[in-house]
C-alpha cells in the first residue's frame, strides 16, 4: 500500500460548472438538484457526510476512504455543498486538508474562517441583518415582489469586495455583517433569504462566477444580484438587468455564457418587466412599487400590471459641464406616507395621501457637484452631494416631519 500523504489543497474548483447543487434547503429541493446534476447514490452519500461533517463543526480528519473518489470527484461533491449552502458561512470553501492513498482522497479536514466559541458573535451579526430584511416583507407579497425586495435589499447593503484576499467574501458572514462580498456572498445571500421565504432557488455557476436561479409559477429564472451591482458611477446606485431573466435574454457572452446547460431557463415573462427601466432601489408603499427612470417618478401596480408616471423632471446626470449621462442616478425613499425621490439637485416628496409632489430641500452646490441617492434613517432624510464620480462626496442629512 501506498504511503498516505497529507497536504493542504487550495481547489481550482472555486466555480466549477458542474457543482452547482444547494444541500439542506429541503428534502424536495434537494432531490430535485441532485437529480438535475446526476449525483449517484454514493456521492449523494458523501455530500451529506460533509454537510452533516460542516454543521459540527468537525475539526479533525474525516474518514471517507468507504467512498472511493479522487481529488477531482471530491473537489466537484464538496464544491456542491459548500459553494451552496449559505448557513455554513463559517467554513473555507476555497480549500481544506486532504489525505491521500495514492490517488484516492480516504480523508479531509475543513478549514474554518473561525473558531467555535466565535460561531455565535457571527450568527448573531448575520441576524441582525437578517431581522432588518425579513422585517420589511409583507404578508401579501407575491413571490416576484419577495425576489424584487431582497435583490434590492442584498444590492444595496453589499459593496463588491475587490481586495486580494481569496478567502475573504465567499460567505454571508462577511456579505452581511461586512457589507462586503464577492460573487459568492451576492449569490449565497440572495439563496440565504429564498431558503427562509421557500421560494426555490439553486446556484448556477461558470469558471469565475455564481449566480442565483429561482423557481416561480413552475419556471426557472436568473438573478444575478453581483452583476446589477456593478455601477460605479455612485455608491447606492443598481440595476435590474439580470432580474428574472431567461438563459436567452442574459448576455451570451461572459461568465453567463460558460454555464452548465443542467438548469435551464427558457421563459421570459419578465423580460421587459418594468424595473428593467431603473437604476435605484424600488420602494414598496400601500400596495405600489415606487421607481425613478429618465423620465422622473414612476409607480407600478403588480394586481392591475400598469406603470405610471407619477412626476416628469430632468434627470439625467451629467459626467462634467459638456458630458451628460442618459440614465437616471435617482433614487427612492420612504417614510409615512410619503415618497422622497430627487433629481440631480433638488429632494422632492410625494404625498400619497394628497397625491401631490413637493420640493423639500435644493442643497447649495458648487462646480460640477450633484446630489445623488437618498437614504431614510430614523427621521432623518440622508443624501450625498458630490461629483460623478463620487471622489469628493459628502453625505449630508435634513429632518423629516411625520405626514
Amino acid at each position: 500500500m501506498n504511503r498516505m500523504v497529507k497536504t493542504v489543497s487550495a481547489f481550482a474548483f472555486a466555480f466549477s460548472a458542474v457543482a452547482c447543487m444547494s444541500v439542506g434547503a429541503s428534502a424536495q429541493l434537494n432531490k430535485t438538484v441532485y437529480n438535475l446534476h446526476g449525483f449517484d447514490k454514493n456521492q449523494i452519500a458523501l455530500a451529506e457526510l460533509m454537510l452533516s461533517s460542516a454543521e459540527s463543526f468537525i475539526e479533525e480528519d474525516i474518514d471517507i476512504s468507504e467512498f472511493d473518489v479522487d481529488r477531482a470527484e471530491f473537489e466537484e461533491v464538496y464544491a456542491a455543498v459548500m459553494l451552496n449552502e449559505p448557513k455554513l458561512h463559517y467554513v473555507d470553501c476555497t480549500q481544506a486538508v486532504l489525505t491521500y492513498d495514492d490517488k484516492q482522497v480516504v480523508a479531509y479536514q475543513p478549514m474554518y474562517h473561525c473558531s467555535y466559541a466565535e460561531l455565535e458573535e457571527r450568527e448573531k451579526a448575520i441576524e441582525e441583518f437578517s431581522d432588518s430584511v425579513m422585517s420589511g416583507i409583507k404578508k401579501n407579497w407575491r413571490d416576484e415582489e419577495i425576489i424584487l425586495y431582497v435583490h434590492d435589499r442584498i444590492a444595496e447593503h453589499i459593496t463588491y469586495y475587490e481586495g486580494k484576499d481569496t478567502r475573504y467574501g465567499r460567505n454571508i458572514y462577511d456579505a452581511f455583517a461586512d457589507g462586503s462580498s464577492v460573487c459568492v456572498g451576492y449569490s449565497l445571500g440572495f439563496q440565504y433569504f429564498m431558503d427562509k421565504l421557500g421560494i426555490p432557488c439553486v446556484n448556477v455557476t461558470s469558471p469565475d462566477h455564481i449566480w442565483n436561479m429561482v423557481k416561480v409559477d413552475g419556471q426557472w429564472y436568473n438573478v444575478d444580484v453581483t452583476w446589477d451591482d456593478s455601477v460605479e458611477i455612485t455608491k447606492g446606485t443598481y440595476m435590474h438587468n439580470v432580474l428574472l431573466k431567461s438563459n436567452e435574454d442574459m448576455l451570451a457572452d461572459g461568465e453567463h455564457g460558460k454555464a452548465g446547460k443542467s438548469y435551464k431557463a427558457n421563459d421570459s415573462f419578465y423580460c421587459d418587466w418594468f424595473w428593467t427601466e431603473s437604476m435605484s432601489n424600488i420602494s414598496y408603499l400601500n400596495g405600489y412599487w415606487y421607481y425613478t427612470n429618465t423620465d422622473g417618478l414612476n409607480r407600478y401596480s403588480f394586481d392591475t400590471g400598469e406603470s405610471r408616471l407619477i412626476y416628469g423632471m430632468e434627470s439625467v446626470w451629467r459626467a462634467s459641464d459638456d458630458m451628460e449621462w442618459t440614465v437616471s442616478l435617482s433614487q427612492t425613499a420612504v417614510y409615512g406616507k410619503s415618497v422622497y425621490f430627487n433629481s440631480r439637485d433638488t429632494i422632492y416628496r410625494y404625498d400619497t395621501a394628497k397625491k401631490k409632489v413637493y420640493k423639500v430641500y435644493s442643497p447649495k452646490l458648487l462646480g460640477d457637484e450633484q446630489l445623488y441617492g437618498i437614504k431614510v434613517s430614523g427621521n432623518k432624510l440622508i443624501f450625498t452631494v458630490g461629483t460623478w464620480e463620487d471622489t469628493e462626496a459628502v453625505k449630508k442629512s435634513i429632518k423629516l416631519k411625520q405626514n
